[in-house]
């Protein structure tokens, strides 16, 4: 089995470094997950690694992780960036289905940054996923991750088309990078839609690419159910990477914190 938008994050690979970078919650979500992971004790999993942004920045500061992503394109960044930056024996990477990795012992702390839960359609996917984490965790371990909390606000926000990034791409023309989203409120489903301008020394458009990713998300009543249905004792969810204690009227993300019982 596999993610039904697997090519569609494979695509993603080659803006990913520039879709990262000009996220707003990157910043604030790279702190909080290296924190994490300096405080770990044992053995660290990080679920959908992609290029090793928030890993490769831990191992610069001596953690060693396991990594485990679907996508080859991902996993080859993750690879080329921690040998440049001097932490390739840190990492071990693994290409895997977050519902179906195999570690040889159980993690004291698995985590799955980024909304990357999101990648998963359904919500039998998401309670799959969880149950097979669930397993792979040490007795006490930790399994932290975030998820979008869809306000209208964030809705309305996703929806307008927006300019993301200029930049230059690896052959030195001018690129605009270009989003909007299709929100599906009843089936809790996102289509980001990108399209990146490539332009010539006229600044006249010389083609144009679009790439699609498909998510979805939990209202958090859904997350701690499955949280709490698959055996996790919930520590605490957060409304933000600053470890605000959850408020629907004030949050901006879900930021959970769940462990397995010893």
């Amino acid at each position: 089995m596999s993610y039904e938008n697997t090519s569609e994050y494979e695509r993603f690979a080659e803006i990913y470094k520039v879709w990262t970078s000009t996220a707003a919650s990157t910043n604030q979500n790279l702190a909080f997950y290296i924190d994490t992971y300096l405080a770990a004790q044992g053995t660290i999993v990080e679920l959908g690694i992609g290029d090793g942004r928030i890993a490769i920045e831990a191992a610069r500061r001596g953690c060693s992780l396991t990594g485990v992503d679907l996508s080859p394109a991902m996993l080859d960044r993750c690879r080329k960036l921690s040998a440049e930056a001097g932490v390739a024996d840190r990492l071990t990477l693994i290409e895997s289905d977050f519902r179906h990795f195999d570690i040889p012992a159980p993690a004291t702390l698995i985590t799955l940054p980024y909304h990357s839960i999101g990648h998963l359609p359904s919500i039998e996917d998401k309670r799959e996923a969880i149950q097979h984490i669930f397993e792979n965790l040490s007795p006490g371990g930790l399994f932290v991750f975030d998820d979008f909390f869809m306000t209208p606000q964030l809705m309305s926000h996703m929806r307008a088309v927006q300019l993301r990034a200029a930049y230059q791409n690896t052959e030195g023309n001018d690129c605009l990078l270009w989003v909007t989203s299709l929100i599906d409120e009843l089936k809790q489903s996102i289509s980001v839609v990108t399209w990146e301008d490539i332009l010539d020394d006229n600044g006249e458009m010389q083609k144009r690419h679009y790439r699609r990713l498909s998510l979805s998300w939990l209202e958090p009543d859904q997350i701690s159910a499955l949280l709490i249905d698959t055996g996790f004792t919930i520590e605490a969810c957060y409304g933000d990477f600053q470890r605000t204690p959850f408020e629907t009227a004030r949050a901006r993300e879900q930021v959970w914190v769940a462990r397995k019982p010893d």
